[in-house]
Formats: C-alpha cells, sequence, structure tokens
C-alpha cells in the first residue's frame, strides 16, 4: 500500500513530515485539507484532531516526530545519525517551543487576508474552498480561539521565536555547517520547517505568500529574522537539501 499522508498543505508540522518522507525516498501520496476540514480526513485515517497522520502498512502515525522515525527506518541514517540523542533533543525542542509559536505568528498576519488560502492552499478539495466562502468567520474564530491568536499571545510568540533562533545562533557560532553533527540531520530539517510561517523560503514546495500584503511591521521582522544567523541557517537548508529532498 502506497502510504498516505494527511495534511493542512501549509502547516509547517505537515512540512517536516513531508521532507522527512522526501529525504528518505518513501513514495507516499498527500491528501490535503483546510484547517478544521482536516478532522474529517484525520478521522477518518485513523488520527485524531491533528496532522499529519501518515497511514502505512506498519499502522497509522499520528505526529511528526513518528513520522520521521518512520521514514528514517525506511532508510537509515537519511535523518538519524549513529548517535542521535543531541540531533533528537533539538527536534523535541523546536517542536515544543518553535513550531506554536511560528504557527501563532504567521497566523495572526495571514488570517486577515482572506483572498491568500486559495493560493498557498493546493491541493485541497474544491467543495472546502467553496465552504470556506461561506464557513470562513468561523473557522477563524475557532481558530483564533483554539491557537490563541491575539497580540498578547503574538507579542509572546515573538519572544519565544527570538529565544528559538538566539539558541541555534549560539550553536552556529562555532563555524558549524549543521546543528547536530557533520551532516544534515532531523534537527536541521525540523529548525528549517518549523520556521517557515516567518521566513517563507523559496524552495518550499506549497506556494509562499507575497511579503507585500504584510504591514511594515511584519516585513521589517520578517527581515530581520532572516538577516539572522538563524534566519540564514534556515534558508540555506532549503536552498541546499529541500530542492534535493
Amino acid at each position: 500500500m502506497t502510504p498516505r499522508l494527511v495534511t493542512i498543505p501549509f502547516s509547517h508540522y505537515c512540512e517536516k513530515a513531508r521532507w522527512a518522507l522526501d529525504r528518505a525516498g518513501v513514495h507516499y501520496r498527500e491528501e490535503a485539507h483546510l484547517p478544521l476540514f482536516h478532522y474529517t480526513g484525520s478521522f477518518r485515517a485513523g488520527g485524531g484532531r491533528t496532522v499529519p497522520v501518515l497511514v502505512t502498512d506498519d499502522g497509522v502515525l499520528r505526529d511528526s516526530t513518528d513520522i520521521v522515525a518512520w521514514a528514517d527506518a525506511q532508510r537509515p541514517g537519511s535523518l538519524l545519525p549513529d548517535d542521535p540523542a543531541a540531533a533528537v533533543a533539538l527536534e523535541d525542542d523546536f517542536d515544543r517551543q518553535l513550531g506554536p509559536a511560528t504557527r501563532r505568528w504567521g497566523y495572526f498576519h495571514m488570517l486577515p487576508h482572506a483572498e491568500l488560502i486559495p493560493k498557498f492552499a493546493t491541493g485541497v478539495p474544491r467543495w472546502e474552498l467553496a465552504m470556506l466562502r461561506v464557513t470562513r468567520p468561523l473557522a477563524v474564530g475557532m481558530l483564533k480561539r483554539g491557537l490563541k491568536i491575539d497580540a498578547d499571545g503574538v507579542e509572546r510568540s515573538r519572544k519565544k521565536i527570538d529565544e528559538s533562533f538566539a539558541r541555534v545562533g549560539d550553536l552556529l557560532r562555532d563555524g558549524r555547517r549543521y546543528l547536530a553533527g557533520e551532516r544534515f540531520t532531523v534537527a536541521d530539517l525540523t529548525f528549517a520547517s518549523l520556521a517557515t510561517p516567518v521566513l517563507f523560503p523559496a524552495e518550499h514546495p506549497q506556494p509562499q505568500p507575497p511579503l507585500d500584503v504584510l504591514a511594515p511591521e511584519a516585513r521589517g521582522q520578517i527581515d530581520a529574522w532572516r538577516s539572522s544567523p538563524a534566519g540564514k541557517f534556515a534558508l540555506r537548508m532549503y536552498a541546499d537539501h529541500r530542492r534535493l529532498a
């Protein structure tokens, strides 16, 4: 059976899983949904309220970290080094700290622009896009409440992003090219993919929103993150490794 990956196409956790499968050379079929509409696909696949969900002959994987481990098992060493402790610890830190913060910051600045979703929600069913025109106020309200997307929450998230970028910058200060060892690992993949909502890398497989739709303050913040050592590192990971994944 060809593995089936249930996603929200522009979700950065889904990008983490997608990149891991691509990196490991796993052929899979992506089933994309809009936020909230994804519940149907996820539950039907045997998952819960969140995506990604990967359906395989070995069972159903309900978390991006589990999907990374499964992908590496298909091609051992493609994501996890021989001693994976440092790489896995960084993956866990980025999953818990960076990922929620970039998601909240990104949604806060993108949700006001209703015209953007059809442009970067590639592959979702047409009926979901049609229904979104009717259900968008309800969907936006649910997202804002569920993810605590408000001015105070976004400011806290900005600080968490700064902290994560600073920690990565400290690691890179010794001149290393990768975060955990001499080659690309899950640590690099996780940082780069979870930073996408605040960096918009050109090599991302999903269309990225144009920066000129954002307020000047948000554009300035993105420019600052992009020009930081950690931001440059994440963009290099996409330029060097995503295109070849």
